[in-house]
């Protein structure tokens, strides 16, 4: 046991001195930031897009008020079309003259560009609409206009039918008031932000697990092909035991995981208090204490990351370099990133019969149960695969130790043959 602590501190002190761990601590939580608010910002900085409207439909002003309010919100400035556009007697004619100002060729009086153009034609009653694009991939334009046409046009049907435009205009501004309930709900069956917290705590530690999960076994699995390569296993085996070797190391990435994990929740902590309404980290607390996330969270990292931990170990003991270990750490990195399809749909449906019976597959189990966590699946299911878990994960673990210590001390190139041979032959 003594060893095994000696190793694991060897390895924690080993990656915790490294400058690469210190950038990965920082960059993850700037990338996860910037992936969520990135999108946001890049849309916010942009320039505002114009939009002209060429109209032989006499819908023109009625198609620009309905639109006003969303191009407001998605930055678009409706334009009246140049002049030449303007004096096109047909169509053709229009759209002939504003290719060059669509395709930048050509700018306004202004000086300023012209991101798309829409020529109506037909009636109120029936508008067709060519809408013309800088930007292929850009429907932001073209979907204004659909929602702007088909308000003129039920409009224009409704005021044939005899009812008054104010009238349907103070209509169509009527909202319902909605209320939110639920059985599951604290206070009276309102759902309230703390009652939806514990819903967001374990999305986010699902994501944190996985995040953990292969961050730590990509250590490990660069760890001992290094330490392969260099003949260090060998040194190690004739030392200490292989369970004494192959815990150690666990051990040690899972403590550095559990320092990074400590860092982010920390940071996230902070920047609750320090910028989220009052309560809301209080809530936060609340939600992975009280209905017991945190320790269900805990638990399923454990068993989940020593599974996981135990099989890229094996897998880089056969391995001299990374290369010989993409035969099957390929395929296992694309099962262990098939969970996170699931993880939005196992918050918003938890009993759906897919989920619950992925949840059970023991390489999914991990992240599917967090994330079911807060709709409070029934205690049976819990105990059942927490039970799963750690059979599966002792069966693998066992199964591991006699690989790592063929991969350890063979000469050959990794194959699957060779590992299963390997492991068959370990222990005689």
């Amino acid at each position: 046991m003594l060893r095994l602590l000696r190793i694991a501190v060897r390895e924690y002190l080993s990656y915790l001195k490294t400058p690469g761990f210190w950038l990965s601590l920082i960059i993850a939580p700037a990338i996860g930031a910037l992936s969520g608010y990135g999108p946001i910002w890049a849309e916010k900085t942009a320039p505002v897009r114009n939009l002209a409207v060429v109209d032989f439909a006499k819908a023109g002003p009625q198609l620009i008020g309905a639109a006003a309010p969303d191009a407001a919100a998605a930055r678009i400035r409706i334009l009246p079309p140049p002049t030449d556009v303007a004096q096109a007697k047909t169509p053709a004619a229009a759209r002939a003259a504003l290719q060059p100002y669509v395709s930048g060729a050509t700018l306004l009086p202004d000086g300023r560009r012209l991101d798309g153009a829409a020529i109506l034609t037909g009636s109120p009653a029936a508008l067709s609409v060519d809408v013309w694009t800088r930007e292929i991939g850009d429907n932001a334009l073209a979907n204004l206009v659909r929602q702007a046409a088909t308000s003129v046009m039920r409009a224009d049907r409704l005021a044939a039918l005899g009812l008054d435009p104010a009238k349907i205009a103070a209509a169509d501004a009527e909202r319902p008031q909605v209320k939110e309930f639920s059985p599951k709900a604290a206070s009276g069956g309102r759902v309230s932000m703390k009652d939806r917290m514990p819903t967001f705590a374990a999305l986010g530690l699902a994501f944190s697990l996985w995040i953990l999960t292969m961050t730590g076994v990509g250590i490990l699995l660069n760890s001992v092909i290094e330490e392969k390569s260099n003949r260090v296993l060998e040194v190690l085996l004739s030392s200490a035991s292989v369970p004494e070797i192959l815990g150690g190391k666990i051990v040690g990435v899972a403590a550095l995981a559990s320092t990074v994990m400590a860092v982010w929740g920390g940071a996230g902590i902070f920047a609750l208090v320090r910028f989220a309404p009052p309560g809301t980290a209080d809530q936060l607390v609340a939600a992975l204490l009280g209905h017991g996330l945190f320790l269900e969270f805990v638990a399923y990292f454990i068993l989940g990351y020593l599974m996981y931990a135990s099989i890229f170990t094996a897998i880089g003991a056969f391995c001299e370099t990374p290369r010989e270990a993409q035969t099957l750490v390929g395929p296992l990195m694309l099962m262990l990133s098939l969970p996170m399809i699931f993880l939005t749909q196992a918050i918003r449906r938890p009993d759906a019969p897919l989920l619950e019976w992925l949840a059970w597959f023991p390489p999914f189990t991990p992240f599917l149960m967090t994330a079911r966590a807060a709709s409070g699946p029934p205690w049976w299911e819990i105990a059942g695969t927490l039970i799963l878990m750690a059979a599966t994960t002792a069966t693998v673990v066992w199964i591991s130790a006699r690989a790592f210590r063929a991969g350890a001390l063979s000469t050959s190139k990794f194959d699957l043959p060779t590992f299963l041979k390997g492991v068959a032959s370990a222990g005689r």
